[in-house]
C-alpha cells in the first residue's frame, strides 16, 4: 500500500495505491488523516487509479475520511472495487465515479491541435481529442455541456459521447463518420479554397445568427475589457484609455459565437460543415470572433511563419489568402474599403489578445518580439479607427 497527494487549485487529490486490509488500514488512516490536515482548505478527492482491493476496515477509512470532508469524491475507480463500493451501499453516500478506458493515439492520424488539446482519427467512425491539461475533467465536462447546448440551439455539431484515458491525461471520444476537417481540404488543394470557403463562412453565418440568453456563456465584451485592463500597464496611458473606451462601446450582444474559430475546428460531413471543440463558446458582437480569427491565420504566425504550418500544415501565405476570403465571405462584399476598414476593428482586438497573451508567457522564445509587434500595430490602429462595430 502507498499514498500520495497531489493539490491542484482548491482541490486534494489524495492516490492510493495497492491494496488497503485489516492490517494496513490503521497506517492508511494515520497517512491520509496526516495529508488532508496539512490541507485543510481543500476539497479532498481520491484517485483510486492504482487501488486492487478495499476491506472493510478501508471503508471505514474513507467513512472517517468523509465526515472532516462532507464533499468528499472518489474517482478512476476500476470495476472489481467499484462493485466493493456498490455493494456496501457506498454509491449512496459518496461520490464514485468509475475508471475511464484507457485508449492510445500511437498509429493514429493527426487531424488538428488547438489552444486545449489535439485531436486524432481513431478509425473511420470516431475522433478523439486528446486534452493538453492534466486534470481537463473539468473543462472536458464544460465542453460536452456547451456542445449540448449548441445542439439544442441549432448548431450542427458533434457531441462527444465519452470520456477516456490517455497516458496519465483525459480525452473525449466522438463520432465522426468519414468527416475531414477544412483545414484538410485547404491543404489538399490550396489554389482552390472556394469550397473550404463556403463550408467556414457557412458556418460561422449559422453561428451568429442566433441569440442565447444572459448567463447561458461567457460574455466576450467583459472578457475582452480584462484584456484591454492586463495591457494597460504596458501600453502608453492614452492609448490604454482609448482601448478600453473602445471596447466600452461596443454595444451588448446576445449574438452566439465560437470564441476559437478557425480551420481545425470545422469538419465537413456528407457535404454538411460540423463545428467541434466547444469549450469556448461566448456570446457577443462578431469583431470579438473576426479578432480571434485574425490571430489565428495571421497573428499568431506574423513572427514565425512555420507557427502556421505546425498549427494547420498550411503556409502563412495560404492563412492569409484564406483569411481575406473569408472576411470578404462573412462581410458579402468585395469592397476593399469596407473590408479593411473591418479588418482593422478586429485587429484591434486581435492584437490586444495577443499582447496579454505574450507577456503572460515570457518563456516562449518569440514572446518579446510579438509583444513589440503588438505595441507597434496597437499604436498606430488606436490612431486610426474610432469605433470597433460594423
Amino acid at each position: 500500500m502507498d499514498i500520495s497527494y497531489r493539490v491542484d487549485k482548491d482541490i486534494l487529490y489524495i492516490a492510493i495505491e495497492g491494496r488497503i486490509d485489516a492490517a494496513n488500514a490503521p497506517l492508511a488512516e494515520e497517512k491520509i488523516f496526516a495529508i488532508k490536515n496539512s490541507n485543510e482548505d481543500k476539497h479532498a478527492v481520491i484517485d483510486a487509479d492504482k487501488l486492487e482491493y478495499l476491506s472493510s476496515a478501508g471503508l471505514r477509512v474513507i467513512l472517517k475520511l468523509r465526515k472532516v470532508a462532507p464533499k468528499l469524491a472518489i474517482i478512476n475507480v476500476s470495476p472489481e472495487v467499484y462493485s466493493i463500493f456498490e455493494m456496501t451501499g457506498f454509491t449512496e453516500m459518496v461520490t464514485v465515479e468509475k475508471a475511464y478506458k484507457k485508449m492510445s493515439v500511437d498509429g493514429c492520424e493527426f487531424i488538428a491541435k488547438g489552444a486545449n488539446g489535439a485531436v486524432y482519427r481513431y478509425d473511420s467512425e470516431t475522433i478523439l481529442k486528446i486534452y493538453f491539461a492534466k486534470d481537463a475533467l473539468p473543462e472536458i465536462k464544460q465542453e460536452r455541456e456547451n456542445a449540448k447546448r449548441a445542439f439544442v440551439l441549432g448548431i450542427n455539431t458533434a457531441i462527444p459521447y465519452g470520456i477516456v484515458r490517455v497516458g496519465d491525461g483525459y480525452g473525449t471520444v466522438t463520432e465522426l463518420l468519414n468527416a475531414t476537417s477544412v483545414t484538410k481540404l485547404i491543404c489538399k488543394d490550396p489554389s482552390d479554397m472556394t469550397k473550404a470557403c463556403k463550408y467556414y463562412i457557412d458556418m460561422l453565418k449559422s453561428i451568429h445568427e442566433i441569440s442565447v440568453e444572459d448567463g447561458l456563456v461567457p460574455d466576450m465584451k467583459e472578457t475582452a475589457l480584462g484584456w484591454a485592463d492586463f495591457v494597460s500597464a504596458h501600453i502608453p496611458c492614452e492609448q490604454a484609455k482609448k482601448l478600453r473606451a473602445l471596447i466600452e462601446s461596443v454595444p451588448k450582444s446576445n449574438r452566439l459565437m465560437h470564441g476559437d474559430y478557425h480551420t481545425n475546428n470545422v469538419m465537413v460531413q456528407n457535404e454538411e460543415p460540423l463545428l467541434i471543440d466547444m469549450d469556448t463558446l461566448c456570446m457577443g458582437h462578431p469583431v470579438f470572433e473576426l479578432g480571434s480569427m485574425f490571430n489565428a491565420f495571421i497573428g499568431y504566425s506574423e513572427i514565425d511563419k512555420q507557427t502556421s504550418i505546425s498549427f494547420f500544415g498550411y503556409d502563412f501565405d495560404t492563412a492569409k489568402k484564406f483569411w481575406e476570403m473569408s472576411l470578404k465571405a462573412y462581410l458579402g462584399s468585395d469592397d476593399e474599403g469596407l473590408c479593411k476598414a473591418v479588418e482593422e476593428k478586429a485587429m484591434v482586438i486581435g492584437y490586444t489578445r495577443m499582447l496579454r497573451r505574450a507577456i503572460r508567457r515570457p518563456e516562449e522564445k518569440d514572446s518579446p518580439a510579438k509583444i513589440a509587434r503588438c505595441k507597434e500595430m496597437l499604436e498606430y490602429l488606436l490612431n486610426k479607427v474610432d469605433a470597433l462595430t460594423f
